[in-house]
């Protein structure tokens, strides 16, 4: 338990650090320009990937695209960037989508604390960005996704508007952390012991799989997400069986957009008439990454609290390491 508290606890000073490794990590492409991007990644790795590139949708002048399989779409080749991130270096799916990328001639740039994705970019001299391994991935967010940013940017694929307000995210969370606990602590009183929908504007998606994976690893809860305008147009028939077994958790940020916005306030009715609890979550910060992280920070203190509650260990992932193990035993 107090493992994953401490974790939690000092992602303001993790991410103070990851701002230092990125700025003393210079990624030069000699003004070479991807026509687009590929991010490898599974799970804690792998939203970073999932994240940028919404995040980055309205300001890249290529596609950037999350890649979570073994292999890579047909369109990689020379003229892809791709950004290997595997935490511990030896992620099976990344490793296998890498090598399919090399062959096909793409450009990479990796991020890792190590393990055999270390060794490559020794071997082949591509950049990187090392971060301190030894942790649960999912706890070392703040290395990878910065990471990530920083590799865009340099690509110029990231404008400085946005990559420049992650140096001031550790300062603001500093001061916030308190703030983030108690309302963390108030949404952990309505969601216990419910069934947890997560709900989000489409360009918020990447924001709404972290929530869902922390509270799946950490709290070992079974959740799901879904963005809108799409879930107008399936899920929402689907609440014609929902009961007051259910609570949404709606995430919304002042980016939503307008007509979106109106959507979300129509199912709001929708989903208390059937007897849901619906909970509005909004960041708090001056511009749009900080609110981002601090949501990052309340869903991380959520999933701890809901786990410390439950009586479950956050550090614990017995079903995923079963997993690996059988898989260990097959080449």
């Amino acid at each position: 338990m107090e493992k994953m508290r401490s974790l939690i606890q000092a992602f303001p000073a993790q991410l103070k650090h990851a701002w230092g490794i990125a700025q003393s990590s210079p990624i030069d492409f000699n003004g070479w320009t991807p026509a687009n991007a590929l991010i490898l990644g599974m799970g804690g790795s792998g939203i970073s990937g999932a994240i940028a590139s919404k995040m980055l949708s309205d300001t890249s002048p290529v596609p950037i695209i999350a890649n979570n399989d073994y292999t890579v779409p047909a369109w990689t080749g020379n003229a892809t960037l791709v950004v290997a991130c595997s935490y511990s270096g030896n992620t099976e799916e990344t490793l296998a989508a890498l090598d399919a990328a090399v062959k096909a001639g793409a450009r990479v740039v990796a991020i890792t604390s190590g393990g055999k994705l270390g060794v490559l970019c020794d071997a082949h001299g591509w950049p990187s960005v090392r971060i301190p391994g030894g942790e649960p991935p999912r706890s070392q967010f703040g290395f990878a996704f910065t990471s990530v940013m920083h590799v865009l940017h340099a690509a110029g694929l990231a404008p400085e508007a946005i990559y420049g307000a992650f140096g001031s995210a550790a300062d603001h969370l500093t001061a916030n952390q308190a703030n983030c606990i108690e309302r963390a602590e108030a949404l952990a009183d309505l969601v216990e012991g419910k069934q947890v929908l997560l709900y989000s504007d489409a360009a918020q998606e990447g924001l709404a799989i972290r929530w869902r994976q922390q509270l799946n690893e950490n709290a070992k809860l079974l959740c799901s997400h879904h963005v809108f305008p799409e879930m107008n147009h399936n899920e929402l028939v689907g609440w014609e069986t929902a009961d007051e077994g259910h609570v949404v958790l709606m995430i919304q940020t002042p980016e939503d957009h307008k007509r979106t916005r109106i959507r979300m306030e129509v199912c709001m009715e929708i989903f208390q008439q059937q007897g849901a609890d619906v909970v509005v979550v909004e960041g708090d910060g001056g511009d749009a990454v900080l609110r981002f992280f601090d949501l990052v920070h309340v869903g991380d203190w959520l999933s701890l609290l809901l786990a410390e509650r439950a009586g479950v260990d956050p550090v614990d992932i017995k079903n995923i390491d079963h997993l690996k193990n059988a898989l260990a035993q097959i080449p």
